[in-house]
């Protein structure tokens, strides 16, 4: 059958049809109606090749892991390489045939391999102050931060570990095993002060707890809040000040958030949407 489509006008140039073997390459085919577009759709089909080299191999070193962790490794493994610039692309065959640009390119493993490990390094060395620090507890921010680039690391190491197998990487057991210790959430000690009464402090304790658990530990991280409540004919405004401490009492977050209606109901409604919106972004702050 293929051998019949081969003779016929409209057949692709014989290089097109089959990839070379060469381990220590991938490669890349694309059409296009000029050479700039089947080149690109070339290094498209590169970047597709190396996605399905790299999920066929973690396919079968994952079959001892539940189907949720499985899918979830393969998609940070796509996007590890999908924010990796592909460097010394090199073009190996480019033919113009049946009003059509065909063309063939290839990247080298070791030197991909390269790119990805020096990524690793730099992304390895942003986490370090966390462990240097020598304290169990992590903030809002620094669990998201660890939470995200722990992800990335270990899709690039099994990127690195399917390119060029047996290439010594930085250990990410004492990461993975901090990050387990303020799984789901990091733990803090929530401390108020003023003259916010039980229903205020209950709200706020509310919006809290997504973000944190509260913890009676002295060793924990303190969130120190001072409400201050005020009436004004028939308007009542509530303020809070918020500062976070690290587990070695270094002031690391202050807030201060106001509000003011009509009835106490609607300012603790807009209070603690307003310190929602602040935990989030200072948790999302990279």
């Amino acid at each position: 059958m293929l051998s019949g489509c081969m003779l016929t006008p409209s057949a692709p140039p014989e290089w097109f049809l089959s990839i070379p073997k060469d381990t220590t390459s991938l490669y890349g085919n694309g059409i296009g109606g000029t050479l700039e577009i089947s080149k690109q759709n070339a290094i498209n089909d590169l970047a597709s090749s190396i996605q399905v080299t790299i999920y066929s191999d973690t396919t079968l070193t994952q079959t001892q892991t539940d189907k949720t962790q499985s899918s979830e490794l393969s998609q940070n493994i796509w996007l590890s390489l999908d924010t990796t610039e592909l460097q010394n692309i090199t073009l190996t065959h480019s033919d113009y045939k049946n009003s059509l640009y065909y063309t063939q390119v290839k990247i080298a493993k070791a030197p991909l391999s390269q790119s990805l490990q020096s990524k690793y390094h730099t992304l390895y060395t942003h986490l370090s102050p966390l462990k240097d620090t020598h304290c169990p507890f992590l903030s809002i921010k620094e669990k998201a931060t660890l939470q995200r680039d722990l992800k990335e690391l270990q899709a690039l190491k099994h990127t690195i570990d399917t390119l060029t197998p047996n290439i010594p990487l930085p250990h990410l057991s004492p990461y993975e095993n901090l990050l387990i210790k303020n799984t789901p959430l990091p733990k803090a000690r929530l401390v108020f002060s003023g003259n916010g009464d039980t229903e205020t402090i209950n709200i706020l304790r509310a919006e809290y707890a997504k973000f944190i658990q509260n913890t009676p530990s002295q060793d924990a991280p303190i969130i120190k809040n001072h409400i201050t409540t005020r009436t004004h004919k028939e308007n009542t405004e509530i303020s809070l000040q918020v500062t976070m401490y690290d587990c070695l009492g270094n002031a690391i977050f202050h807030a201060q958030i106001t509000a003011s209606l009509n009835n106490k109901a609607d300012t603790l409604t807009r209070l603690k949407a307003q310190l929602y919106k602040q935990l989030l972004a200072y948790s999302q702050d990279p």
